[in-house]
């Protein structure tokens, strides 16, 4: 899904973060809800803010990545923090880009993510925060002397401790370690934390808020020292205040209290180390405020502001100094405002139906003038769980499974799928190198089967035949599968994995259109969902599996061969080894009835055609060839069409079953009648293609088994 806006500075109440832009690019924000976080910064080092929204209670993050104009919105992400109290962003992990950093009184942890990818989800990196209790708020800050001056150290606020329970720690951002410089004894529980530069962009201040009995106090803190210093306190302030720096005539903050309608504003200025906050100026807006946001425009910043419950908004010109001036009225239709923000068009709101907590949609606003005219709106991606959260979970639970550690080891086996009694055979193929693709003299070669090149590729398990319906429909029906682990021997915890994998809707039709199901090749699956079954069965079985590429598959169907064949050149001989268009009756066979190839793998050739994980680019050959020997080649899918399939069918004539033939899926695959399935997404209309798994010896880290399970591009 895509939104349209290009984020500007924005701040919103109780957590801004204010910058300028700077000659590295655009500097991050940060802004509060009682429910969520809202973030802008450049995750992926392109000179472009980034959004990104966090859910408090689940730590759920749903970022969007800025790519001509629009944003991207991805999946939602696991921040491995819940109920989140304290989070910020900023330059963390490293120089380039920005990161995200989440921490919760529940528990010792700061969560730091790494969001640099649009595609691959990165698992949490989790430090031990072991200098107090509590931890229930972070800031980023710089501190001077340390090695890296270009990431931010961290200012965390605790709740826990004894026997005063609350205090600030300021650490270190040493990479790896956080080491502690220096602690600040606080009188309160802190909240509502944020960096503030000036507008001279001279000076950073660290502000939050501390809420005792008598009220809150906006605390604001420097660490040029290298030590926690209070510089200067607004105190007096109502319980539950909220608070926007805002520059308008010098540095400014706009206080008021949910629920009130008048704010107050306060001059903050510096003078030798001290900060000093003016005399308030009260300013009666005539509705209960819910929200103020800063919106930062070409001509000057103003302010959105959410009234009542969020059932309304107005866009307010403020300078600082006189009362604001109602500009434009903007009223949300069955939908509760949460939060706004400026775009290089015009306004971008966020909100939700009165009955949720955490934002749904978008409506984006064009500037026509003074004024904003409504353009569109789009749903937000759900919180909901999703396959970005459980494959680093998936990963934990193959690595503490490992048994094979070296190719020496590698046995075939038969594995009995947990919860059923459906088993399938693997074949150890051992790693080396090969001749990809036909010679010149191979007149029955087609051009993209050269020019013919040295790859080596590694150690692998490969399925002994293809996927068969016994073994397919388990993913197919997960009803039907969750019923049988009442009588069969299970896994709970790999249950519980795969039951979270994405799982096809149920077709309209019988898939084998009448051509038999027990033993025979499953068959009209999309690529997709053939990636997702391998996913949800490394989940049930804690060994990792996924499809070939192009060149592991032909290099276990060549089986040390170097003939068209496996069996030589005499494409007499095929009717042995294959069912294809001369002896198959027009349908596909039982799997396995053939003879196998040297290396006791079934209906390579034939019966149905077998997705492989490249994008099929009839030229690909020409650019391995220049790289001598081509290591573990994959041509990663950037576009939707078309994906490769390997190995011809019952459908083709027999030069289409040579070891080295190329096919490319196409979208009229996918042009179904309306009596066909409707999960375009797992069902295609080709009758011919199915596909066999292969297990690599190497287990990859979790990025790279999302990236192997999800093409990132549309589902083929």
């Amino acid at each position: 899904m895509k939104y349209c806006a290009s984020v500007l500075l924005l701040a919103l109440s109780g957590a801004l973060t204010c910058y300028s832009y700077a000659a590295g690019g655009p500097s991050p924000q940060t802004w509060e809800t009682a429910e969520e976080f809202f973030a802008a910064g450049d995750f992926n080092a392109d000179g472009k803010l980034d959004l990104v929204i966090v859910d408090k209670e689940t730590g759920k993050y749903r970022p969007a990545y800025a790519t001509n104009g629009v944003f991207d919105w991805v999946d939602c992400r696991q921040s491995g923090i819940k109920r989140v109290s304290g989070f910020a962003i900023g330059k963390f992990l490293n120089a380039n880009n920005d990161s995200l950093v989440f921490t919760s009184p529940d528990g010792t942890q700061l969560g730091f993510s790494d969001v640099s990818s649009a595609t691959t989800p990165i698992r949490p990196q989790m430090v031990d925060f072991t200098e107090a209790l509590g931890p229930n708020m972070v800031i980023g800050a710089h501190v001077p002397g340390g090695k890296n001056d270009k990431v931010l150290d961290l200012f965390v606020g605790s709740i826990f401790n004894s026997p005063d329970p609350f205090q600030a720690t300021l650490l270190r951002n040493e990479g790896t370690a956080f080491p502690k410089l220096a602690e600040l004894p606080l009188t309160a529980s802190p909240s509502k934390g944020t960096r503030v530069t000036s507008p001279d962009g001279k000076t950073e201040r660290l502000w939050f808020i501390t809420s005792e009995e008598k009220g809150d106090t906006l605390q604001v803190v420097g660490v040029d020292t290298g030590k926690p210093v209070v510089l200067g306190k607004l105190e007096g302030l109502a319980t539950g205040s909220e608070y926007v720096p805002f520059d308008g005539g010098g540095l400014r903050v706009i206080v008021y209290k949910p629920g009130e309608a008048k704010l107050s504003v306060h001059a903050v200025t510096e003078n030798s180390g001290k900060v000093t906050f003016g005399a308030a100026a009260s300013h009666d807006l005539g509705k209960p405020i819910k929200h103020v946001v800063r919106l930062d425009e070409a001509k000057g910043s103003r302010l959105f502001v959410v009234f009542g419950e969020g059932d309304s908004s107005g866009i307010f010109s403020f300078d600082g100094q006189s009362a604001p001036k109602l500009a434009q009225t903007i009223v949300s239709t069955n939908e509760l405002i949460t939060c706004a923000l400026a775009t290089e068009s015009g306004l971008t709101i966020f909100s939700h139906p009165a009955a949720q907590k955490f934002s749904t949609r978008y409506l984006a606003y064009t500037r026509a003038g003074d004024t904003y005219k409504f353009n569109v709106f789009g749903t937000l991606p759900s919180l909901a769980d999703n396959d970005n959260i459980s494959i680093p979970e998936i990963h934990d639970r193959i690595v503490a499974n490992l048994k094979a550690k070296s190719e020496a080891e590698m046995k075939a086996y038969t594995n009995t799928i947990p919860g059923t009694k459906v088993a399938y055979t693997m074949l150890p193929i051992p790693g080396g190198e090969f001749m990809m693709g036909s010679p010149d003299n191979d007149s029955a070669a087609k051009p993209d089967e050269k020019p013919q090149h040295k790859v080596k590729v590694g150690a692998f398990w490969m399925q002994q035949c293809e996927m068969t319906w016994n073994q397919y429909e388990l993913f197919m029906y997960p009803d039907e599968e969750q019923r049988m682990r009442a009588n069969n021997k299970t896994d709970t915890s790999g249950d519980s994995l795969a039951d979270a994998v994405t799982h096809p809707s149920k077709p309209y039709v019988e898939m084998s259109f009448g051509m038999g199901k027990e033993g025979f090749p499953a068959i009209a699956m999309t690529q997709h969902a053939a990636n997702k079954y391998c996913q949800w069965l490394s989940a049930k079985t804690g060994e990792f599996y996924r499809l070939p590429t192009e060149a592991e598959w032909e290099y276990a169907c060549r089986a040390g061969t170097t003939t068209p064949y496996f069996f030589g050149t005499d494409g007499s001989k095929l009717k042995d080894y294959a069912w294809y268009e001369e002896n198959s009756d027009f349908k596909y066979q039982k799997v396995g009835k053939k003879k196998p190839n040297p290396w006791g793998l079934y209906d390579m050739y034939g019966n149905v055609t077998e997705w492989v994980l490249d994008q099929y680019d009839p030229d690909y050959y020409k650019t391995c060839v220049a790289q001598g020997i081509v290591n573990e080649p994959w041509n990663k899918p950037t576009k939707p069409y078309p994906h490769s399939v390997r190995g011809g069918s019952w459908d083709d004539e027999g030069a289409l079953c040579r070891s080295a033939v190329r096919r490319g899926s196409e979208r009229a695959w996918k042009m179904q009648d309306p009596q066909l399935p409707k999960s375009v997404w797992y069902f295609s209309d080709a009758q011919f293609v199915g596909f066999r798994m292969i297990r690599p010896l190497k287990v990859p880290p979790p990025e790279k088994m999302q990236q192997y399970w999800s093409s990132g591009t549309e589902r083929d």
